[in-house]
């Protein structure tokens, strides 16, 4: 993929998010349809603790080469997700060991820095993309081997994934 290209999805998604934050109080973002389902504000908690502590975390294992190994690929579920150019539109219960709760947010300014945060972020690893070794790979639970490239491109699937779960959110409480 075109590291522009992937800069400005990136970007553009995140952003998407921050001006979303217009549309809701931060009563709103706290509600939960349910004991056991997230508030929208638990949604963005989750998606700045799952950039920096997975998929950055296993982009950076791509680019020292700690961690990461060679001669291994995608599964089918890996290839299939990135032929469609992103995830499924299902439920997907992580599995008990790595399964974390978000905190609510404090404040729609906490939310708003941590957003731009990742967005620095995205945009340091991906200028370290044209000096990766794609060959060196990190383990993903569901599609097996990842290169760098495909942990960001990954991370920026899971931010659109998570637009299905805030529809749902705001079609449980009503809101346009």
């Amino acid at each position: 993929m075109n590291t522009a290209r992937l800069e400005s999805k990136t970007q553009t998604v995140i952003d998407k998010y921050i001006n979303d934050l217009d549309h809701y109080t931060l009563e709103q973002l706290l509600m939960k349809p349910s004991p056991k389902e997230w508030s929208i504000g638990q949604v963005y908690i989750h998606l700045w603790m799952s950039t920096k502590g997975f998929f950055y975390k296993k982009a950076e294992q791509c680019l020292t080469k700690e961690g990461a190994e060679q001669g291994k690929g995608k599964n089918w579920k890996g290839h299939l997700v990135f032929l469609m150019g992103k995830m499924p539109t299902i439920k997907v219960k992580m599995p008990e060991k790595v399964a974390v709760e978000p905190k609510q947010p404090d404040s729609k300014e906490q939310l708003i820095s941590k957003l731009n945060e990742i967005k620095q972020l995205s945009s340091s690893y991906i200028s370290r993309i044209p000096d990766a070794d794609p060959s060196y790979k990190a383990k993903h639970p569901i599609f097996d081997y990842l290169n760098t490239t495909e942990w960001i491109s990954l991370c920026n699937m899971h931010f659109r994934h998570h637009e299905e779960q805030k529809k749902r959110i705001k079609h449980h409480f009503g809101w346009k």
